[in-house]
């Protein structure tokens, strides 16, 4: 009877080590990001949020992610500050870019992340693959400054940014 309450202890405390709810440490996360078109990179500092991720059962998973805009660095401050105007991201009106999942998935060693991603107040579905080791999540997207309204280019392929997410944990 002693064995079988230890082996079902251990099955919970592992459990709850694999299914519990993480937070970003926002002081050593970092977006980067490359506007292809334009040739600009930069990055985003102190993403924030809430992690419930579950590798035993990725259906019972959920990301939600902040990050505040006006932190976005491309190595010219004049253009930083143009960044953040109202015909941009307009940091003033809308301070945080937002993700919250939808669903996760595993493919190919990876896991995808479905989601909606809010900038501006208009909301897209992106989807993000990254992967998990060492407390640390590493992921990529593309998304398109058009489908936000920031800076919009003649074709939509024109308006491609590549994003690496990392996301270390507390």
């Amino acid at each position: 009877m002693k064995y079988i309450i230890a082996a079902v202890s251990f099955l919970l405390f592992i459990n709850s080590e694999i299914a519990q709810e993480l937070k970003i440490n926002s002081a050593k996360s970092l977006i980067e990001f490359n506007h292809v078109e334009e040739q600009t990179i930069g990055t985003i500092k102190g993403v924030s949020g809430k992690i419930n991720f579950d590798v035993t059962n990725l259906s019972n998973s959920f990301f939600e992610a902040r990050v505040d805009i006006s932190s976005i660095k491309t190595s010219n401050a004049t253009r930083d500050k143009h960044l953040n105007a109202p015909n941009y991201f307009h940091s003033e009106k809308y301070p945080e870019i937002i993700f919250k999942s939808d669903s996760l998935y595993s493919l190919d060693n990876k896991f995808r992340l479905k989601g909606k991603l809010t900038i501006k107040e208009i909301t897209q579905a992106e989807e993000i693959q990254f992967s998990y080791n060492d407390g640390v999540f590493n992921g990529t997207c593309i998304i398109y400054s058009n489908d936000y309204k920031i800076h919009k280019r003649k074709t939509r392929e024109d308006s491609k940014i590549l994003i690496k997410i990392t996301a270390p944990i507390l």
